[in-house]
């Protein structure tokens, strides 16, 4: 929760699974998004202490296309995005990307024909939010373009076109009561929690920003439409226009590099910082969940290389931390010159990641207040009712211009490396 200044006021998470079956397979269950929303919303506003709510603001994963019926229940589970391959000869069909919502659409059609009968709408995961707490089906125009295509899609019915700044509905009686606010209060119709997250760092055009989490988000804010193999370009909750991309991982693979070695990952960061890029002799590609940008292939696979008998958990996880930093400037170099960079996320958190992006880049990097707390939505609530809340600086990291060198050669070997296991 913001105030129409940008000053936290108050701050709560509810943790989601996955469930991820078997290789392929990755959904969520819409009505634990619903429980989780607001049991979360509930806990900030009791934080925050007697505040007055003006507006509700959503960012949510996707594409995670479901089917609801007309009363806004879910039918189904949500496929996540390209981590689910159920429907993978559907999109070769429709000759689409990874990430299209329309395939997993198709899948259901095909699979199950008399439950996507009885479908009355196709959502997405924020639109799903909106409606449960409004009462009214919506879908943003950011989210939409993962649900057009020539063909005119498949025989479910799609919400009105919204801009993700405007208010979708009003707070409904029940709703409005779980989460102690008024009813009627005001609900944006938000977007997929990437922009709406950029969109609260304040950046303007001429900027750029790094979404340290579970993935990595690298885009520039530009004025003018331009095409970029392998990156993509979309509408901007905000002024201009994003161009970018995000990787299929990244905070995601530390975490997972912690698990298996039943290591603290923050004792294991700290470790690591004290290591140079590189540090024993190690080079790893972080495709864990296949890779986004700047190349799609959902089919690619992490590579560690180097190891000997004398590497330490230390070297391993430095090694996925400059994995990362590497494939942050496999995007970057992409785009368009950019007056600063802005760094948000939970990964801001990590020093040893953080100050290894900085390193590679060789620009400074202006982390953004509250970095790891879900702001981008306040402030995109607030927007949506006129107000215009401002994101502050909390500190600035500045590159290392010895280790920026020492990236520099690394990338070299990080592209060769990628280029001659990727038929592999």
């Amino acid at each position: 929760m913001l105030d129409a200044g940008g000053r936290l006021l108050g701050r709560a998470a509810t943790p989601l699974k996955t469930r991820i079956a078997e290789p392929g397979r990755a959904e969520q269950d819409p009505q634990a998004w619903l429980a989780g929303a607001l049991a979360t919303g509930r806990e900030a506003v009791a934080r925050a202490d007697q505040v007055d709510v003006v507006a509700v603001g959503i960012g949510a994963l996707g594409p995670a296309p479901l089917l609801v019926d007309e009363h806004l229940g879910p039918l189904t589970p949500a496929f996540l995005f390209a981590l689910d391959r159920r429907a993978e000869e559907q999109r070769a069909r429709l000759g689409v990307g990874d990430d299209h919502a329309l395939p997993k659409l198709l899948w259901w059609e095909e699979n199950n024909p008399g439950l996507f009968a009885h479908a009355a709408w196709a959502l997405d995961a924020t639109g799903y939010l909106v409606a449960s707490l409004t009462g009214e089906p919506a879908m943003d125009s950011i989210t939409r373009a993962a649900y057009e295509h020539p063909t005119g899609g498949v025989g479910v019915s799609l919400p009105p076109l919204l801009d993700p700044l405007a208010v979708a509905g009003r707070l409904r009686s029940e709703q409005a009561r779980e989460l102690g606010l008024k009813p009627g209060t005001p609900v944006a119709a938000g977007t997929f929690d990437t922009y709406v997250d950029i969109a609260g760092t304040g950046v303007v055009p001429g900027d750029a920003c790094l979404l340290l989490g579970s993935t990595l988000a690298v885009y520039a804010v530009v004025t003018e439409a331009q095409a970029v193999p392998g990156l993509e370009l979309t509408r901007y909750p905000g002024e201009g226009l994003l161009l970018g991309g995000t990787t299929a991982a990244a905070g995601s693979v530390l975490r997972w590099l912690a698990a298996l070695l039943r290591g603290d990952e923050s004792e294991l960061a700290g470790a690591a910082g004290g290591l140079d890029p590189g540090s024993g002799g190690l080079l790893a590609l972080p495709y864990l969940a296949g890779e986004r940008a700047p190349f799609s292939a959902p089919d690619a696979r992490g590579a560690l290389v180097g190891l000997t008998l004398a590497t330490g958990r230390a070297h391993v996880y430095r090694a996925l931390v400059d994995a990362l930093a590497l494939s942050a400037v496999a995007i970057a170099e992409h785009l368009p010159e950019r007056r600063a960079w802005r760094a948000s996320g939970g990964g801001c958190r990590n020093p040893t990641w953080l100050r290894a992006t900085c390193d590679a880049l060789g620009a400074p990097v202006e982390v953004s207040e509250y970095a790891g707390e879900a702001v981008g939505p306040a402030v995109l609530a607030l927007r949506s009712v006129g107000l215009d809340p401002k994101i502050g600086i909390a500190a600035t990291v500045e590159p290392n211009a010895a280790r920026t060198q020492r990236y520099k050669e690394l990338s070299s070997h990080y592209r060769e490396l990628d280029e001659r296991l990727r038929e592999l």
